[in-house]
This record gives structure tokens, C-alpha cells and sequence, in this order.
């Protein structure tokens, strides 16, 4: 680690008794280690130290240290590495290891479809929009082979094989925030279908939904892709909620991306 590294580490140890009495100390290391790395002045590979050395620049114990190193490693924001050349690392961190340390931290929090829902019609009309202004033949043909796949799929097994119609959508954008996000709600949405189990015409539906929407992507019409879209959406929404029981979300229509789409 390079001496900034180090100043940015020592300032931080130096700050860990002067602030809340409620927060452990390990949740401070965690913080302050997060910190660094969001920041940018971590790179994959890079080492942050032994653990004795880390031990000494957080004045903590090697238990308290440990128990730290544990969630972080857990988060995939480092990787541990033993022998002589060994040490605390900053991991390289994929789509895959950050969609799984949102879900961990998520299975703690109580997550509805209603939410999911809400923030799909906020987010996907952007999306929309954006595939539409960006779309080339390659994509077209890209969005027809997954709505052909997803037909000829059997409804009694796993619907979704590889990308999905949706995160698809995502990936013409180009925008990494996006990808992440719908990769994400995908996941989300995935496990919810497969624990409540969804029968042969709900699937016929979206594929429906599906092929509507991408022909007006192709026609470039923006408002009834999105018109479309949000039909999609709630009615996915509708569906989940129903079988489980649990509360619908029904779009607010001052909302100004969806004020000017009419849904029956």
C-alpha cells in the first residue's frame, strides 16, 4: 500500500474512539475500509497490509480485526491471501459478486414486489427511451431470438435461460448503473417466480407483452413502447402479488414519466 493508503488508513484508526459510543468497532473498520475503496484510491490487487500491520494501524485487537476482515471478504470488497507473500487485498469486483452482496444485505430487509414494482416503472420507461434512440439491427435481432427462445421454452421448467427480455434492455444502453440495477431486480423477481411457481399463461402473457413491446421499439414509437412496458410490468406485479397475498402497486398517474401513458 502506498502512503496516502496508509495516511487515509491511520487517520482513520486515529478517528475510531472519537465517534458514536453504539457503533462496534468493527463496523467502523468496515466503514472506513469501504470507504477507501469507494473512493477510488484502492485498486483490484492492491494490498492494504498484513494483518499485523493492520492490526497496528487501527490499534485494535487481532479478534476485532478478524471479525471485520470476515464481512468485508463476505462483501467481496477483499480477498484474504495466507502465506509468505500473503495478506488483506482489495478484490476485483464483478457484477456477479455486487448483485450478491446487495441480496445479502437485502435478505435482512423485507422487500415486496410492491417495491419492486414501484421502482420498475420509474426506472424501465427511461430505459425505453434510451434503446429506442441507441437501437441497430444487431439489437433488434438480439430482442426477437430472446422473445423466439422464451416461446419455445417448456413453462413447467426454469423460464428464463441466460439474459433475460428485460436485462437485454439494460445492455443497449451501455450504462453500467442500469445493467446493475436490472440484472439486479431481475434476480429479485426470478426467485419470487420460482418459490410461488406461475403457470403456462402467465408466461404466454409476458412473451406477448414482449413482442408488443419490441415492435414498437422497432417502430420507434416511444409512447406506446412505453405504454407497453408498464402494462408488463404491472401485470407481472399484479400476478406475484396476488398468489402471495401481498399488497399491488398501482402507479401514481401525476408522476410526470407516466403521466401521458394511459393504463387501463
Amino acid at each position: 500500500m502506498n502512503s496516502p493508503e496508509k495516511q487515509k488508513i491511520n487517520s482513520a484508526a486515529g478517528s475510531l474512539f472519537r465517534r458514536r459510543q453504539n457503533l462496534k468497532i468493527s463496523d467502523d473498520i468496515i466503514q472506513q475500509i469501504r470507504e477507501i475503496f469507494i473512493s477510488g484510491q484502492l485498486s483490484p490487487g492492491d494490498k492494504l497490509g498484513s494483518e499485523k500491520e493492520l492490526m497496528e494501524s487501527f490499534g485494535v485487537s487481532k479478534a476485532t480485526l478478524r471479525e471485520a476482515l470476515r464481512v468485508l471478504e463476505a462483501m467481496g470488497i477483499i480477498e484474504i491471501r495466507k502465506g509468505l507473500m500473503g495478506g488483506v487485498f482489495a478484490a476485483q469486483v464483478d457484477m456477479k459478486t455486487t448483485i450478491n452482496s446487495i441480496q445479502g444485505f437485502l435478505k435482512f430487509e423485507s422487500v415486496s414486489i410492491y417495491d419492486i414494482t414501484m421502482v420498475r416503472c420509474m426506472l424501465e420507461p427511461c430505459i425505453v427511451r434510451i434503446v429506442i434512440s441507441q437501437l441497430s439491427d444487431d439489437h433488434i435481432n438480439n430482442l426477437q431470438k430472446i422473445i423466439r427462445e422464451s416461446r419455445a421454452m417448456d413453462p413447467t421448467q426454469e423460464k428464463v435461460k441466460g439474459i433475460s427480455f428485460h436485462r437485454y434492455l439494460a445492455r443497449i444502453t451501455q450504462n453500467p448503473m442500469l445493467i446493475l440495477i436490472m440484472d439486479f431486480i431481475d434476480n429479485l423477481l426470478e426467485d419470487m417466480k420460482k418459490k410461488i411457481g406461475l403457470d403456462e399463461d402467465f408466461y404466454q402473457a409476458m412473451d406477448d407483452y414482449h413482442y408488443n413491446i419490441t415492435k414498437h421499439i422497432i417502430d420507434k414509437n416511444v409512447a406506446e413502447a412505453q405504454k407497453t412496458l408498464i402494462q408488463d410490468i404491472l401485470a407481472t406485479g399484479d400476478v406475484i402479488a396476488k398468489t402471495t397475498g401481498s399488497p399491488a402497486y398501482r402507479p401514481n398517474m401525476t408522476n410526470d414519466m407516466l403521466s401521458a401513458i394511459q393504463i387501463k
